[in-house]
């Protein structure tokens, strides 16, 4: 139930951002948009959908134990999209701050996202494959 409330309250975190309601909060020579951008702002939203799925999957292996492999493979595969998302989309909004500093006459931030992301998704199918071979052995489903 706490994962839900926390993620109840980042959503309406990125929405007061967006909507630059900090006056409403007495907080009116604040204007947090700026400060933490597009990149910011979506991680915060990502953030607080993640909690929500994690809260109800968790409320719904409770209540339903027979369906529990089902579930725990679906937490599991929406974990995996969101960090695919995460990596994508991340990387791009992030990388202008690196672009800075120079890796073989390339932009840092255009390497990162190019050889960054790549690397990052090798590595999430490695391990989602490692835990979901686990999540198949625990419920009785092994090749």
């Amino acid at each position: 139930m706490i994962e839900i409330v926390l993620g109840l309250l980042l959503l309406a975190g990125a929405v007061i951002v967006v909507m630059g309601a900090g006056d409403t909060l007495g907080l009116s020579n604040i204007d947090f948009f700026p400060l933490l951008g597009y990149g910011g702002t979506a991680f915060i939203l990502a953030l607080g959908i993640l909690l929500i799925a994690a809260g109800l999957s968790r409320r719904a292996m409770k209540r339903h134990h027979a369906r529990r492999h089902t579930l725990r493979s679906a937490r599991l595969t929406t974990a995996a999209l969101l960090l695919v998302a995460c990596l994508t989309a991340g990387l791009l909004l992030a990388s202008e701050p690196f672009n800075l500093l120079r890796v073989d006459g390339l932009p840092l931030g255009y390497y990162l996202a190019a050889q960054g992301g790549l690397i990052g998704l090798v590595i999430l199918a490695f391990v989602w494959a490692a835990r979901q071979n686990r999540i198949d052995l625990e419920g009785g489903d092994h090749e």
